[in-house]
C-alpha cells in the first residue's frame, strides 16, 4: 500500500512538473 502511494505521489509530481515546464517553455518561446 505504501509503495503504491509513493508511486502515485511521484507520478503526480512528475506530471505537475511537466505541465509547468511546458507552460514555461511556451511563455519563453512565444
Amino acid at each position: 500500500m505504501v509503495i503504491e502511494v509513493q508511486f502515485l505521489i511521484a507520478f503526480f509530481l512528475a506530471f505537475t512538473a511537466g505541465i509547468l515546464a511546458f507552460k514555461l517553455g511556451q511563455a519563453l518561446y512565444d
